[in-house]
């Protein structure tokens, strides 16, 4: 219990990295209206594509963020802290503002490198999941989009989603 708090604790704090693979380019974000998203057009098959690929880069992402929980650990900071700290940063802040010690603030540091270092790797793990699927970084990424800003795409995948897990369900015996 306290493992699954502890990864959901990180997880919040580390989201932004994994999200951040998957988003439009800065740039491109200026360049498209705020109408209407852009419609594309998704076979069947290429959703199950889709959803596949980001089942296998979930679980990369998920065995990444178990990883550095345990780096955290090791260094010895509290994960709040950790968080605490980072978004912080993020904010802005500086380390007085929010009144962390400089032993955790050392940790934080030392636990930072290391993660950068698991960012990296994740990255391109979760490029290679999305490859190992016979689909390019890029159009998965459109589609990604796409399923956040079209509620019918967003509602096929979901069906689908359900259809695969129903599948996957072990079958039980008649008379049970």
């Amino acid at each position: 219990m306290r493992l699954r708090m502890k990864s959901q604790s990180i997880a919040t704090g580390i989201m932004a990295v994994v999200f951040a693979l998957f988003a439009i380019p800065a740039h491109a974000q200026f360049e498209m209206p705020q109408e209407a998203p852009p419609q594309i057009e998704v076979s069947d098959e290429e959703l199950e594509l889709f959803i596949d690929a980001s089942m296998n880069a979930q679980t990369v992402q998920m065995q990444s963020q178990q990883e550095m929980i345990a780096i955290v650990d090791e260094e010895g900071i509290e994960v709040n802290t950790y968080n605490e700290i980072m978004q912080a940063q993020q904010m802005g802040q500086s380390p007085e503002d929010i009144g962390v010690s400089e032993s955790d603030l050392e940790k934080f540091e030392r636990a930072s490198e290391k993660i950068q270092e698991v960012e990296v790797r994740m990255e391109r793990d979760l490029a290679q999941a999305v490859e190992d699927e016979g689909m390019e970084m890029e159009r998965f990424q459109e589609i990604n989009m796409a399923i956040q800003q079209d509620p019918e795409l967003q509602q096929r995948a979901q069906q689908l989603i359900q259809e695969i897990q129903m599948q996957q369900q072990p079958q039980q015996p008649e008379g049970y």
